[in-house]
Parts: C-alpha cells; sequence; structure tokens
C-alpha cells in the first residue's frame, strides 16, 4: 500500500482470457473456465462488472459505474457485494490482477 492511495485504488481486476462468455437475454450470462472446467450463471449486474475486469478498473471505479449504470443500487452494500463477486472470480481463476506499473504497491 501506498502512504497516499490505498491498495485498492492501485489493483484492477483482468478476465482471464481463456474463459469462454454466453451471454443470455437479459437474464445475465455464462461463464465456462476451460482450466478449471467450472461453470458460473452470472446475473445482468455480475456481468455488468465482469466487462469492467478489463485490465483498467480499479474497485472503487467499478462500483462507480455500476451505480451510474443500475438504477436503486444500495449505498451501503454495493462495494462489499462487488468486491466478493470479484474474489469469488478471482479463487476460481475467471479474473486475475492488473497491478499498477506506474504506481506500484510499496
Amino acid at each position: 500500500m501506498t502512504k497516499d492511495r490505498p491498495e485498492t485504488e492501485l489493483i484492477a481486476f483482468i478476465r482471464n482470457p481463456d474463459v469462454v462468455l454466453r451471454e443470455e437475454d437479459p437474464d445475465g450470462a455464462l461463464l465456462f473456465n476451460p482450466d478449471t472446467n467450472q461453470i458460473r450463471v452470472i446475473n445482468p449486474s455480475g456481468l455488468f462488472i465482469w466487462k469492467l475486469c478489463d485490465g483498467f478498473h480499479t474497485v472503487p471505479m467499478i462500483v462507480s459505474e455500476l451505480r451510474e449504470a443500475f438504477d436503486g443500487v444500495p449505498e451501503a452494500d454495493v462495494e462489499s457485494q462487488v468486491q466478493a463477486f470479484i474474489d469469488d472470480m478471482k479463487t476460481n481463476g475467471f479474473i486475475g490482477l492488473q497491478v499498477d506499473q506506474a504506481n506500484p504497491i510499496e
């Protein structure tokens, strides 16, 4: 963690390029990870978060964009829910970390 920015502001998330995405109508999508043979069914907000895992968006940025895109996003819970989704995706190999190389974590 740097002295002036918390760690979560420096870390962006990136989709595993091997994961296959299949969008399903307005109900969300299916993700298939061939490395682990796992499938995840994600709702529209999960799909939105998944698409923002592009190597440039940090958790605070994803939360901000989620609030703008969806009506009725709960102020109190959204950041913890986004973090829980990302943690699950990371733990199961669906996404990884992209560390800000210009300002590495110390």
